[in-house]
């Protein structure tokens, strides 16, 4: 009898598994579908294309294994371009992950109107990149300009001041541009993960004589390291992005011009389809691999903190 109980339990036992199993792979299996249709399928087909010579001017899409890849050690135009979106890169996730905690830290002081402090905050990443980027145009312009306006009134000596002239400026110009539309989303994460922390961990702090600084050096950034490195992945993908800013501001200027706009210009400017699709898996792994950096970091944090 109790052999015979035992089975019987065991085969339910298997019974459910399977069940739960079941009912699982049908709820996720949507979003499965969906993911194929819209990302892992068109990756496979622009790595596939990647590997022919597709060109309309050209008939045939012949089988070229390497050469589109092989063709970007020896472009002059993509080194340049490369630089420029690794300075993109490097000052605007510094920008958003130092300017965007600050600004959570100081936001999540507040305890009146938080709501329309977010709201007005959030506003430049709602509004899309060519809208953000022509305001900022009439920002940087040399005559009528509001930023040489100001600084001409303060006495500096910036009036007609050309900022696009300058490679150095006018790569910072357009990061500026990019920071002022991605932060905000640095600054919700981020505000999130603050909110979340206990208050008695503060009040243990003070009662021990920190300072608001050593609180926030001691309580704060220990806690929000994990939202931290979430940010700094979407701000990392972003910055790899960048392609209003630097098309309106600058336009197909190879002093600031990013390897999106690179992969624009030589897709359908110059009709070289396969190669635009090649130098477009590129940045998606070079991206995909830094991320995982701050993803790693992330799961090392959750794993064993």
């Amino acid at each position: 009898m109790t052999a015979l109980a035992s089975e019987g339990a065991t085969s339910k036992r298997g019974v459910g598994f399977n069940a739960d199993a079941t009912l699982g792979l049908l709820l996720v299996s949507p979003i499965v579908l969906t993911m194929a249709a819209l990302v892992f399928y068109p990756m496979g087909r622009t790595v596939w294309d990647s590997l022919h010579r597709v060109n309309p001017m050209q008939a045939g899409t012949p089988f070229v294994g390497l050469e589109n890849y092989s063709r970007m050690l020896s472009d002059g135009q993509l080194a340049t371009t490369w630089s420029n979106t690794l300075m993109y890169v490097i000052l605007a996730v510094a920008a958003e992950t130092v300017f965007g905690v600050l600004a959570a830290a100081l936001i999540n002081q507040i305890k009146v109107g938080r709501q329309w402090v977010l709201a007005a905050v959030i506003l430049p990443w709602a509004l899309p990149g060519v809208v953000n980027s022509v305001i900022w145009l009439w920002i940087y312009q040399p005559g009528a300009g509001l930023l040489n306006g100001i600084l001409s009134a303060l006495g500096l000596p910036f009036e007609n001041h050309v900022w696009f002239n300058d490679r150095t400026s006018a790569i910072v110009a357009v990061t500026i541009v990019h920071v002022w539309r991605m932060m905000p989303l640095t600054i919700v994460i981020v505000l999130a993960a603050m909110q979340s922390i206990p208050a008695h961990l503060y009040e243990a702090a003070r009662i021990d004589g920190a300072t608001r600084i050593q609180m926030f050096g001691w309580v704060t950034l220990p806690l929000v390291r994990s939202a931290i490195a979430v940010a700094m992945t979407n701000a990392t993908v972003n910055a790899f992005n960048l392609f209003d800013e630097a098309w309106v501001l600058a336009g197909a200027s190879l002093e600031t011009r990013p390897v999106l706009v690179q992969i624009y210009l030589e897709t359908f400017q110059n009709l070289r389809f396969s190669y635009g699709m090649a130098l477009s898996v590129v940045i998606t792994l070079v991206s995909l691999l830094i991320s995982l950096v701050y993803v790693l970091r992330v799961y090392r944090n959750t794993r064993f903190d």
